[in-house]
């Protein structure tokens, strides 16, 4: 059962900050940096051990809901490789193919071989190096982590992840949730839209809105 906001004609935007493409039948994520607390932990630094549990639930949380064909995590899916085994395990016990595109984050993780994916008139690559993008083919990535802010003037201050859409390119918001998200109110292109994704609503940035967000 589709639980997400139809953003475009066949094109779901889910508040657990995933986009599924109807026609294709693929459920995309981005940025899941599994391991993020583990990775720490091996350099020395002090961090709760949170974060997996949350991401493979929400995974299995999305393929049920959608009953995808396939998966793409768009790289930075692992935060290091000493945080590997967590997305291992997942995928290991996943029923779903998953096509794993390498990120900045993970390009020594051996499983992630291909760099980008075509599927029907999208092109999906990770987003931290240009890719050559086929013609009349919208490109799909990860990497910046979009994100929108509200100031109240008062000191007051709340962030939201995003999705950024624009007439050729999408940029989804990180899965993880360690992730802070990059304010993205001056960073938008005259053609884009930016998606908010709340835990309840997901809902577009009005002019109105943007001239509030002082980011």
């Amino acid at each position: 059962m589709i639980k997400g906001t139809q953003i475009q004609r066949g094109l779901w935007l889910d508040s657990r900050r995933a986009v599924f493409f109807e026609a294709l039948g693929i459920l995309a994520v981005a940025d899941l940096h599994w391991g993020y607390a583990a990775s720490h932990q091996s350099a020395g630094n002090l961090l709760p051990s949170w974060g997996d549990d949350e991401i493979a639930r929400n995974l299995a949380g999305l393929m049920e809901d959608y009953q995808p064909g396939e998966m793409i995590w768009l790289g930075d899916s692992l935060h290091a490789l000493a945080g590997r085994k967590p997305a291992e395990d997942f995928l290991r016990a996943c029923n779903v193919p998953v096509v794993l595109l390498p990120g900045n984050h993970d390009r020594k993780w051996r499983v992630a071989k291909e760099k980008s994916a075509t599927r029907g008139g999208y092109f999906f690559h990770h987003g931290d190096v240009p890719q050559d993008v086929p013609p009349q083919s919208v490109e799909v990535i990860g990497h910046f982590h979009p994100a929108f802010s509200w100031y109240d003037g008062a000191g007051g201050r709340v962030k939201l992840p995003g999705l950024v859409q624009g007439p050729r390119k999408i940029i989804l918001p990180a899965f993880s949730p360690w992730a802070a998200g990059t304010p993205w109110n001056s960073s938008l292109a005259e053609d884009d839209q930016l998606w908010v994704i709340a835990p309840r609503r997901i809902f577009p940035v009005t002019p109105e809105l943007l001239r509030k967000g002082r980011a």
